[in-house]
């Protein structure tokens, strides 16, 4: 863009929008998953509410089907079967005969249980009842029309054969696993889901328990006749009570047993029947209807599932107020941020308009800046300053042209009087050849004057263009020296002046043959134009440090220290009034200096009343690929 401010604030503008942008969506990323870790949590909440309501609506089944079933088991009796009517001959003769045979068999068919036998002579049959049943369960249970949950039972045996159902399982029947039996002492409980016939889930319960059962115990033993005394002690069947108190067949009541025995009074075998209570193992598997339970799951469900949908609800509308709110933030922050960032980069941009406006005021009359530096901010101070110094090269620099355009016009004005005046008097009248000859003699002197005044003009302006360029070769320096001294030895011959020479052996370089050839003859015509008669000039060259230095000294009349700051300006002289007769215009070393800086080198000048010495130092370039950063090396001719 062309205008700085409207670059900056654009610029400004793209930027702020680009942050406000991030820290938006930064801020709504951080909120948007705050939220939605919130609507995680009650998810996993509600969830874990649900769940755990349907461990407790399960655990109370469980826990139902447990007293149910226990409840079952307190209520259960046992029916007691008397059995010497019918098998009292047979309980005799199997127990005293057959403790394994046909009549064992025969009771273990009838009551489920073998016979088993006192210690030997005491033969002793015992009886398990037929059955053990639950009295009125189906009043514990429930009938089918009820609007409870329908309940089932099924009570199995000591071996798993069924001994009884509740009338609701009809005609269905329960299973019990041979698995169960076998690790009930292990796992006396447990829970299953089943499905009974058309389809209908239940949860049951199979259990083993312990139920109080009665056996009926046949005790035979010897008595001696006419004593009615046992022939031994019958063991202790019936606990620390002892035995039934009998009263023997023949005694008067409340009397004795008549006295008898011995061999005539063989002893019989008598006894009544015994009851003795005992612990049996049953099974029983009490189950209850799914589907009010399942439907209490579908409610707890369904109210989990609606709890879900508001925290969802919930949250996309947090969410859409949270993008509202932001959106109109954003807005607003950004308008302000448009308005506030075009005028604080317009007052931030003041002092630039100050300092163009002063900069506008500055004319070829007028090079000040009309400008206070220290009004102005940091940043702009040093362009200020840097604004003033220019100005001031300026200044001096138009001070030039108009010095060198007044001395070029001074310059030439000499040559052109004296040109004129010469051909004015040759023209007044008829002259001799020889006359002619010397009047033309002079007119070439003044031309010869005025071309030797243009050509150096024409070279400080090529330099001043760029369009003298620089053009390395290789050049013996002690050569190139040696032959502008030979050129200079007739004009300081002339003049009573020795050269001498201090050359080294050849020192060879990269550098511009021509251009220093005109510095080292402009050096020592200065140093014959300058020196004292019968004055000694001094040129060496030699190689110090990787450079070339070359030294022009003369004992000549030296330079005044106010003047050596200016001998290198063009048309400077430090004594005009010696140069009245001569071509100089000043512009020597004005030329030698500008082929010094653009051979990359240096140029000192050190002066005294004894003489003067010159020094041009130029670096030492092995081969043409070296000349880049020997140049490099030179300020000067790097600004070039």
């Amino acid at each position: 863009m062309k205008s700085i401010r409207l670059s900056l604030i654009v610029y400004f503008l793209l930027l702020a929008t680009a942050a406000l942008a991030a820290v938006s969506w930064f801020a709504y990323s951080t909120s948007e998953q705050s939220l939605l870790d919130r609507q995680r949590a009650s998810e996993f909440r509600i969830r874990g509410e649900c769940d755990a309501n349907c461990e407790v609506v399960k655990a109370d089944l469980d826990r139902r089907l447990l007293l149910q079933a226990r409840a079952l088991v307190r209520i259960s009796k046992s029916a007691i079967i008397h059995a010497e009517p019918q098998f009292g001959l047979l309980n005799m003769i199997g127990a005293w005969t057959m403790p394994t045979g046909p009549v064992s068999a025969a009771s273990y068919a009838l009551y489920g249980h073998q016979v088993t036998h006192a210690p030997a002579a005491i033969p002793v049959y015992r009886a398990q009842p037929v059955w053990t049943y639950i009295e009125d369960a189906d009043d514990l249970v429930g009938e089918e029309d009820t609007s409870h949950a329908r309940e089932y039972f099924q009570l199995y045996n000591t071996h798993g054969f069924t001994l009884q159902r509740s009338m609701t399982m009809g005609d269905r029947d329960f299973t019990l696993d041979q698995e169960f039996i076998d690790h009930a002492e292990e796992v006396p409980e447990k829970y299953e889901d089943v499905v009974l016939e058309r389809g209908v889930k239940v949860r049951r319960l199979t259990m083993r328990t312990h139920v109080a059962s009665h056996d009926i115990v046949s005790l035979a033993w010897p008595f001696v006749k006419g004593t009615e005394k046992p022939a031994i002690t019958p063991p202790n069947l019936w606990g620390a009570g002892g035995p039934p108190k009998v009263q023997p067949k023949g005694a008067a009541k409340g009397g004795t047993p008549p006295k008898g025995g011995g061999k005539n009074n063989p002893p019989t075998f008598r006894g009544p029947p015994v009851i003795q209570i005992k612990d049996r193992t049953l099974y029983i598997q009490y189950a209850s209807d799914l589907a009010p339970t399942e439907a209490r799951f579908a409610s707890l469900v369904k109210r989990r599932d609606e709890q879900l949908a508001q925290v969802h609800t919930s949250i996309e509308r947090e969410l859409a107020q949270l993008r509202s709110s932001m959106m109109w933030i954003g807005l607003s922050a950004l308008a302000a941020l448009w308005l506030g960032g075009y005028l604080v980069i317009r007052i931030g941009l003041a002092p630039l308009s100050r300092m163009s406006d002063a900069v506008s005021k500055v004319s070829a009359k007028d090079f000040q800046l009309p400008l206070d530096a220290t009004r102005l901010p940091n940043e702009l101070r040093p362009i200020a300053s840097r604004l003033s110094e220019l100005l001031e090269h300026l200044h001096k620099a138009f001070e030039r042209e108009k010095q060198a355009a007044a001395d070029i016009s001074h310059e030439l004005r000499t040559p052109l009087a004296a040109l004129m005046t010469t051909l004015e008097v040759g023209l007044n009248r008829t002259r001799s050849v020889d006359e002619y000859r010397e009047i033309l003699d002079d007119c070439h002197s003044s031309g010869l004057h005025m071309y030797q005044l243009v050509e150096r003009l024409l070279t400080l302006a090529r330099l001043d263009a760029g369009a003298d360029q620089y053009r390395p070769a290789p050049t013996d320096v002690t050569e190139l020296a040696l032959q502008c001294a030979d050129l200079i030895r007739p004009l300081a011959k002339a003049r009573g002046i020795e050269l001498r020479l201090h050359l080294p052996d050849p020192v060879g370089t990269q550098t511009d043959s021509n251009k220093l050839r005109e510095v080292l003859v402009n050096l020592l015509h200065n140093a014959v134009e300058y020196n004292k008669p019968d004055g000694v000039i001094d040129l060496s060259v030699e190689r110090i440090n990787g450079q070339v230095r070359l030294e022009v000294r003369d004992t000549g009349i030296g330079i005044k220290p106010d003047a050596l700051a200016h001998i290198f300006e063009r048309f400077y002289r430090a004594d005009p009034s010696r140069h009245a007769d001569t071509p100089h215009a000043g512009l020597g070393l004005a030329i030698v200096k500008s082929y010094v800086d653009l051979m990359g080198g240096t140029i000192q000048v050190d002066s005294s009343p004894d003489g003067t010495a010159f020094v041009v130092v130029l670096p030492f370039v092995k081969s043409i690929h070296d000349l880049d950063t020997a140049m490099q090396a030179a300020p000067a001719l790097a600004q070039r």
